[in-house]
């Protein structure tokens, strides 16, 4: 059980010291122990608060931020930067008088309550609350969250409370409900914007919040008093204090006392109410006048607050509470991202918890009072039996209907979808695009490109050493001029790699496709098709194929070939499986086949695997042709990297569909998908990124059977009508996040059959249960 540590400091002042003592009790028990000490006098400590306040409160002023709290009598003859900075002086000085005044001493008592505390803290550094009750207002304001001691302790946090705020029991007659009900009052807000605070409850989650925007006095009583009962009360607006009494804005008409709707107040507390919150200024007085009435948790600000301090610290608070954390921590770790502000020294200071020591604090569950009925209900072996059947005939359909492919469309459609949410990987510093763009075919004024113009952009490239040049533009036969030069550049450039294109025959033609260039060397050919999907997507990498009678004679692609002679300087060299599957290093590039994964209905010749695209934008620095031909691109771009040459103009046609194609609307140039592709061989060969695969079909079935058993699950566990949903939809989210996680690992799941067959168990068992008269 947690504990709280209460320090009394009852009589004295800070000229003469003050009597003190720590009381240790279980959190809402009775007290196991108590020390008694004396802390000496510090008479310069109160002086160090004003004189931080005064720069504070100039610096509201001076800055004049929309939305702050300003009296118009404060000084403003002095340069907003010397105010910061001296409030900036006077918080350091403050806090560290504190510490010091807080060390260890002669005095034989404080010196046990520190090593006692300390000891307590070391124990329950994750539960322990210190609670600060104190007769002198001032040392209600002092930052005690600051104190050496409880530098490392970060989830323990600071309330006050008076000497006399004992406890006081009200009978509770809380209305049963499953939602934490919050009353959120907008009082004036003149220089305010609190449409921020109204956000932040808005948001939060199992809550029911209504809001009175301006309300007048009696609306609010009336409100208070709701049969219905409010688990807080939260007001955001001006307030002030004046001579120890709270005042509340309401509108610029009206403003109003706790004293005036104390009843009302309590009234509240009594059918439930647990926390007040204050998030306006100088909130001391609201906090002492509450306390009167025994409210369980105030939390206020102590001084002028900035509105972006007030709407920061609100947003941050709530987060934390609401996700789980203690209010105590919460508060003090949204007081402690105050700091953000660092124009306003000592922002962390202003928000305060004010609580009986006595009771419990309030976690966001304990709010809600009433929870939900659970409706679950045990499964006897005659449920298991039926859901266990039914899941493995769901499995058998889904199967059966996935082998003729008649799930092939959809799972496409969801292989796209991951491929497009998973994250760009940007360009790839090892590939360089020269692109041949309109604008570089209207500068030549023709199309094709002349000879000559492409042995002068080969001839530039060489002369920066690129490690591979790759010529995506077919040169079977001559364009000239420049034929001549072209024809003897390429057998002598070792480092060029030219294209062909297989194709497929036509009718019963002997000849077909598009030979190569005829100087080219064999081994320096790679061919240029693609394997494109019935929908005319491109997802798979064609690596290796038999040309048969093709005039394209080169069995290796041409992005294969760019990648393995990058390769080669790396000292990669591609090996052969005892199957006769690539492998680059410990990557075995397994081929696709018929009825792998979701392929039912393909063509598998040749050496396919699956595409995993680098980027949607941009897979690598490109440049246009023009700027090869001026000279003008960086040197380093082009040394030791693959330089690829090919049409990216619209007018050539040269663009295909992709995974991509839906969310960019376009297609994707031929040349940049040659350079996805030599990008992944790149990646996968250097462990930088995955090669996409299946799982084994048996994998498969295992896995679509264990999620439809999950489907009749939720049906079997539940009687609820509503639990059943909920938690069916809850499998739903796991099963595609799951998939989508073993999907960026380079595995693809069958997320498609999986959910159907989650679905179709899920449908059949409520059918079913609803036939048999089960409950809803």
């Amino acid at each position: 059980m947690s504990r709280v540590a209460v320090l009394k400091i009852g009589r004295g002042d800070f000229a003469q010291g003050f009597e003190v003592s720590l009381e240790l009790r279980e959190d809402g028990g009775s007290p196991v122990g108590e020390i008694e000490g004396r802390l000496g006098a510090n008479t310069e400590i109160e002086g160090l608060y004003f004189l931080w306040q005064q720069s504070f409160r100039n610096l509201t002023t001076l800055a004049r931020y929309d939305g702050w709290e300003i009296e118009e009598s404060l000084p403003t003859n002095r340069a907003t930067k010397e105010i910061a900075a001296d409030c900036w002086q006077r918080m350091r000085q403050l806090e560290t008088n504190l510490n010091q005044w807080l060390q260890a001493s002669g005095e034989v008592g404080w010196q046990k309550i520190r090593e006692r505390l300390s000891k307590e803290l070391a124990s329950q550094p994750e539960t322990l609350r210190l609670a600060i009750k104190a007769k002198e207002v001032m040392l209600w304001k002092l930052p005690w969250h600051t104190w050496d001691l409880l530098a490392s302790y970060p989830n323990v946090g600071v309330s006050y409370s008076p000497i006399e705020y004992e406890s006081w029991e009200i009978p509770q007659q809380q209305t049963p409900r499953d939602r934490i009900r919050l009353l959120a009052i907008f009082g004036d807000h003149q220089h305010l914007d609190l449409e921020v605070d109204r956000q932040a409850i808005a948001n939060l989650p199992q809550t029911e919040s209504v809001f009175c925007h301006q309300p007048q006095g009696r609306e609010l009583i009336t409100q208070l008093r709701n049969p219905q009962g409010w688990d807080i009360f939260f007001f955001a607006g001006h307030s002030q204090t004046v001579e120890q009494r709270g005042r509340i804005s309401l509108s610029t008409r009206e403003s109003i006392e706790t004293e005036q709707f104390k009843h009302a107040f309590r009234e509240a507390m009594q059918k439930g109410l647990k926390i007040a919150i204050f998030n306006s200024c100088e909130g001391l007085g609201l906090a002492q006048q509450l306390a009167d009435l025994h409210v369980p948790v105030i939390i206020v600000m102590q001084e002028i607050v900035p509105d972006v301090v007030a709407q920061s610290f609100l947003k941050e608070f709530l987060r934390e509470y609401a996700a789980g954390q203690t209010l105590y921590t919460a508060v003090r770790r949204a007081q402690e991202r105050l700091e953000e502000f660092t124009d306003l020294p000592g922002a962390t200071w202003l928000p305060m918890i004010y609580q009986n020591p006595a009771q419990v604090t309030p976690t966001w569950k304990d709010l809600r009072p009433m929870s939900l009925p659970n409706y679950r209900r045990r499964l006897d072996w005659k449920d298991l039996q039926d859901i266990l059947v039914r899941s493995l005939l769901a499995t058998g359909l889904i199967m059966t209907l996935r082998f003729l492919g008649g799930l092939q469309p959809i799972e496409l459609w969801a292989f796209d979808l991951f491929m497009r949410l998973q994250p760009d990987s940007g360009i790839d510093e090892r590939l360089l695009i020269v692109q041949v763009t309109e604008q570089d075919i209207q500068e030549q004024g023709r199309y094709p490109l002349s000879d000559r113009v492409i042995w002068q952009t080969l001839e530039k490239l060489q002369a920066y050493q690129p490690r591979v040049i790759g010529l995506d533009i077919y040169r079977d036969l001559p364009v000239e001029p420049g034929h001549r030069e072209l024809a003897a550049h390429i057998p002598k450039n070792s480092r060029l790699v030219t294209t062909c294109e297989v194709s497929k025959p036509e009718s019963n033609t002997d000849k077909f496709g598009v030979a190569p260039p005829p100087t080219s060397p064999p081994s320096n050919v790679g061919f240029t098709d693609f394997v494109v999907e019935s929908d005319g997507i491109i997802r798979r990498s064609l690596l290796h194929i038999d040309p048969g009678n093709s005039r394209c004679q080169s069995s290796f692609a041409f992005s294969t070939e760019l990648a393995r002679r990058y390769l080669d300087f790396e000292g990669i060299k591609p090996q052969a499986t005892s199957e006769g599957n690539l492998q680059l290093g410990s990557t075995v590039f397994q081929p696709l086949e018929n009825h792998t994964g979701f392929y039912h209905n393909i063509d598998p010749r040749g050496h396919q695997v699956l595409l995993n695209y680098r980027s949607a934008q941009k897979v690598a620095r490109e440049v246009t042709l023009a700027a090869v031909l001026k000279n003008d691109l960086p040197p380093q771009w082009v040394k030791d990297r693959i330089i690829l040459i090919g049409v990216t103009a619209p007018s050539i046609g040269d663009r295909f569909f992709t995974p991509f194609s839906k969310e960019v609307d376009k297609k994707m140039p031929g040349i940049i998908i040659h350079a996805q592709m030599a990008s992944q061989m790149l990646s996968i060969a250097q462990q930088e990124r995955p090669l996409l695969r299946f799982w084994p079909q048996g994998w498969d079935v295992i896995w679509i059977w264990s999620w439809s058993l999950i489907g009749g699950l939720c049906v079997g566990r539940f009687d609820s009508v509503l639990y059943r949903r909920v938690v069916a939809a809850i499998a739903g989210v796991i099963l595609v996040s799951l998939c989508f996680g073993f999907f960026l690992s380079g595995l693809c799941l069958p997320v498609i059959p999986s959910v159907f067959a989650l679905a179709i168990t899920y449908v059949i068992k409520t059918g079913l249960k609803r036939h048999l008269g089960g409950k809803s």
